[in-house]
């Protein structure tokens, strides 16, 4: 039996107006271009010092030097001392929670003066390692900024004002920030809402009442969450127990609040559409007071190098969070069969949903050369809530001796809660 309804739907254009908190940016790469990388051997060598209390030093000054210095750490292996092994062990996890937190804060820019749109652009790309892309005309259009340390949804806020542009949201497969002009459509009446690097933008709200049932139909509300194009998350779940709507005092329930889904990331981009079920709310409101929730980001770390030059026997690398295991190669004719076995000590679970994407990291060999030689093929031999096992298969022209076996990942995945309210949000 088909069911009559009837339907209203009010349209929401991003608008730039961002609001967050302060904060510090900092990056792995550029700490450790200003970090010796001398010193920092010295105080590794002084970890295995016959005297406690150097070895406490050198420890603490390792930490104190920053997140820059996990590059240069020494991978662990067996001839690695025991506490060594201890010392190095405790670093990393201090300087990894510290290169996390930082992560999650917002980049910040300086800039002033007039300018043109497309200079403003490559000089925040150039600040925050975000790629912004402009469609259409409009480079040369001038903006006047005056930004010291601002945060990256602010300055972007004022380009978009001031030169009338947009956030394309789904217009790239590329790792960019699109922005393109309005094309006469209105600034949006709901200010967006920012916090670190990320950006919550109302799209729509629509409201369907059944003809053929006497039930009070249902409200859909539509925002977009983006966010700083260097983060690169791999998953999106929203708790619905979070997810909360009022008119003035009177709250509008949301369906399904016991549920958290998963929401679906395009590949490239970096905005995510999110559709939200409320009860519908009385016809004579005029608008949303507040809508606000939370959603959680999984995003991995920067990535680090597995490498391996034995293939007849088992061995392990383990970097950060992660632990990477070549199982004994195997030859069949010209193929040789590698399986990795690669582990995260501290996925909960949550590899159940990463596994699409742990397969895309890349896995090559080097001959003696240096040539790059890629897989012509992989299955997945083994998976579980925090692993997955995938055999590569290399096609070689005799012996691999003198290879080098490949392996990038991100050494930690990282979940972020994310809290957010937009307001004043208005009704069909």
């Amino acid at each position: 039996m088909l069911l009559a309804a009837a339907a209203f739907e009010v349209a929401v254009p991003n608008q730039s107006r961002a609001l967050g908190q302060e904060s510090e940016q900092h990056s792995a790469a550029s700490d450790t271009a200003a970090i010796s990388a001398e010193s920092v051997r010295v105080l590794l060598r002084q970890l295995d010092a016959d005297e406690l209390a150097q070895r406490d030093a050198a420890e603490q000054q390792l930490i104190q030097l920053g997140a820059g210095v996990l590059p240069l750490l020494p991978a662990v292996t067996p001839r690695t001392s025991g506490e060594m092994k201890v010392r190095l062990e405790r670093i990393r996890q201090s300087l990894q929670q510290e290169s996390v937190e930082v992560f999650f804060e917002a980049s910040k820019v300086s800039i002033s003066g007039t300018m043109t749109l497309g200079e403003a652009i490559a000089e925040i790309q150039d600040q925050t390692g975000n790629e912004i892309q402009l469609r259409g005309e409009g480079e040369g259009t001038e903006v006047q900024l005056n930004c010291q340390d601002e945060e990256f949804w602010t300055v972007v806020g004022q380009l978009v004002d001031q030169a009338n542009l947009r956030i394309a949201s789904f217009a790239t497969t590329d790792n960019a920030l699109v922005l393109t002009q309005l094309d006469g459509a209105s600034p949006s009446p709901v200010s967006a809402y920012s916090v670190g690097p990320f950006r919550v933008d109302a799209v729509s709200v629509r409201t369907s009442l059944p003809i053929a049932y006497a039930l009070r139909g249902t409200m859909e509300l539509s925002y977009n969450v983006s966010w700083e194009p260097r983060l690169k998350p791999i998953f999106m779940q929203i708790p619905m127990s979070t997810v909360t709507a009022a008119i003035n005092d009177q709250s509008i329930n949301v369906a399904n609040a016991a549920a958290t889904p998963e929401i679906a990331l395009n590949v490239g981009g970096c905005t995510a559409q999110v559709d939200l079920q409320f009860e519908r709310p009385p016809r004579s409101a005029e608008s949303l007071t507040s809508v606000a929730g939370t959603f959680v980001m999984a995003v991995p770390s920067e990535e680090h190098k597995y490498v391996f030059t034995k293939f007849g026997e088992r061995q392990t690398q383990t970097f950060g969070d992660v632990s990477v295991t070549l199982e004994r190669a195997r030859r069949n004719g010209p193929v040789y069969e590698m399986p990795l076995y690669v582990e995260f000590g501290d996925a909960q679970g949550a590899l159940d949903s990463f596994r699409g994407w742990i397969r895309s990291n890349e896995a090559y060999l080097l001959d003696p050369k240096g040539v790059r030689i890629d897989d012509v093929g992989y299955n997945t031999y083994a998976a579980s809530g925090n692993a997955v096992g995938i055999a590569y298969r290399f096609q070689l022209n005799g012996d691999p001796e003198g290879y080098q076996l490949v392996y990038r990942s991100p050494a930690k995945i990282s979940k972020q809660s994310v809290s957010f309210e937009l307001k004043d949000v208005p009704l069909p």
